[in-house]
């Protein structure tokens, strides 16, 4: 294949798409909704991110200026812990609106996150949010096909396919000239986005401009490979079609399969191929292991008589009331990790659930790049279930923390021996609550997220290998009438 005739194929490609005014418009004016969409993401984040920092220092205020109280109870008051979406999440929005973003943290009780921005939305939500990564998943490559459905085989029906094998052109080079040339029109849509999706992640108030660039490095590369696979279907769906006609058909048909059927009958045999429970169903039977182990609150439950002996046998003493430490404390702290041991166990069951869910769809990124590229846009922009879990996995950590360290001082401050009728109060000191740290959450690494999710970002490369092969397979059969 001589390298002129294939640059000149690539050049007049290029040219012609260019040229059009309708395809000026057309790209002008998806340009301005990913502008819109970004826009858009910008102010919302910035206005969520100012919320929860207003609520988080709500949450500490209220924390710290409570009283004098019994360590158990601070316990039960609880603590409220919220999760801030990764600047990214103005390109990719992900599985950010539908997962929730605020935990209440208490004693012997894990609960679940909740105020999710879909909870609160209507059933067009469904239909996916409106995000610069929507749109160049799904309407890019819709334009990229009816740009060019025709680019080979109009050239048949007009009778110049066979003049440009006279004039030298080999059909590889035709084929990798109208590929190449329609991949470089459709970098339009994506190239201009780069430079503005960075600078809105710089200018967000959370960013990391290291973990920015990083990742924008990885996801816009990806999508240049995904853009070249359409043109590559496009193009040579048009090489094999007899009408321009039946390419259009042909073509469309591909992207309701590959975009709408595909990544929906996935998901949905997902579901039903690893089932989770519901919510309430969850937390029921965590409840119920939890109460077969014994009841904390109880001093005197036989679950925990062992440490009751133990600890009379330790002191050489004959009731509780004569140990030096606290012994309702102790039995707290004991079914505190008893019972954060069971919901772990639990949890990890149903996030293994979940994982196989996203394993295959990550398996079939192998077979529909249009999952592949979804899977990779939602990691590289940190809203990916994985980074959900680390935000779960984050606030459970702290919750256990802080009801121990409230164990710790019932053990340490409050006497066994109740107060009488008109005594104060057993209670330790409210500079106690001032000394226990804020929740800090922190973000997943790139490294992290990549390295448990490393299929997606495989199937990329290997859809590109895939098209390079069939082109050169395709180009032996390429009929010039």
């Amino acid at each position: 294949m001589a390298f002129s005739n294939l640059k000149l194929l690539v050049r007049k490609t290029r040219q012609d798409l260019f040229k059009s005014k309708q395809n000026q418009l057309i790209a002008v004016t998806v340009l301005l909704f990913c502008f819109l969409s970004i826009g858009i993401g910008f102010t919302k984040y910035g206005e969520t991110y100012s919320k929860v920092k207003e609520y988080r220092k709500e949450t500490r205020e209220n924390w710290e200026h409570r009283p004098d109280k019994h360590p158990h109870r601070m316990a039960h008051y609880g603590y409220l812990v919220f999760r801030i979406g990764h600047p990214l999440s103005i390109f990719d929005k992900g599985l950010d609106d539908y997962l929730g973003n605020v935990i209440f943290l208490e004693a012997h009780k894990q609960n679940t996150a909740n105020l999710s921005e879909a909870g609160s939305s209507g059933i067009l939500v469904r239909f996916g949010a409106f995000s610069s990564a929507f749109i160049l998943q799904v309407i890019v490559p819709l334009i990229i096909l009816f740009l060019g459905f025709g680019l080979i085989v109009r050239e048949r029906e007009d009778a110049t396919l066979k003049i440009l094998t006279v004039q030298g052109a080999s059909p590889r080079a035709i084929l990798w000239g109208k590929i190449l040339g329609l991949w470089q029109f459709s970098l339009v849509f994506l190239i201009p986005v780069i430079p503005v999706v960075l600078l809105m992640g710089i200018l967000a108030e959370a960013n990391d401009f290291g973990d920015i660039l990083s990742r924008v490095l990885v996801i816009f590369p990806a999508y240049m490979v995904y853009y070249f696979f359409f043109c590559t279907l496009t193009v040579l769906i048009s090489a094999k079609s007899k009408a321009s006609s039946s390419a259009l058909i042909s073509l469309i048909g591909s992207w309701l399969i590959l975009v709408i059927f595909l990544p929906k009958g996935i998901q949905f045999a997902a579901q039903n191929l690893y089932p989770t429970p519901s919510r309430i169903a969850f937390e029921t039977q965590v409840e119920e292991d939890v109460l077969k182990v014994g009841d904390s609150h109880n001093p005197n439950d036989p679950h925990f008589k062992h440490i009751k002996d133990s600890l009379l046998a330790k002191y050489n003493v004959k009731t509780t009331d004569e140990l030096p430490v606290n012994y309702g404390g102790i039995v707290m702290k004991e079914g505190e990790r008893i019972s954060a041991k069971l919901y772990v166990d639990h949890l990890k069951k149903l996030q293994n659930q979940y994982n196989q869910q996203q394993k295959l769809n990550e398996i079939f990124g192998f077979i529909n790049p249009v999952m592949a590229i979804k899977n990779l846009s939602m990691t590289t922009s940190g809203t990916d279930y994985f980074a959900y879990q680390q935000f779960q996995n984050q606030a459970e950590s702290y919750r256990y923390k802080l009801a121990q360290r409230m164990n710790d001082l019932q053990i340490e401050q409050i006497s066994n021996i109740k107060p009488k009728e008109g005594e104060k109060p057993a209670m330790v000191d409210h500079e106690n609550w001032q000394k226990f740290p804020d929740f800090q959450y922190e973000f997943t690494s790139l490294k992290d997220s990549l390295s448990h999710q490393l299929l997606s970002l495989m199937a990329i490369i290997f859809w590109l290998l895939v098209c390079v092969l069939m082109v050169e397979l395709s180009a032996k059969n390429l009929k010039l009438i």
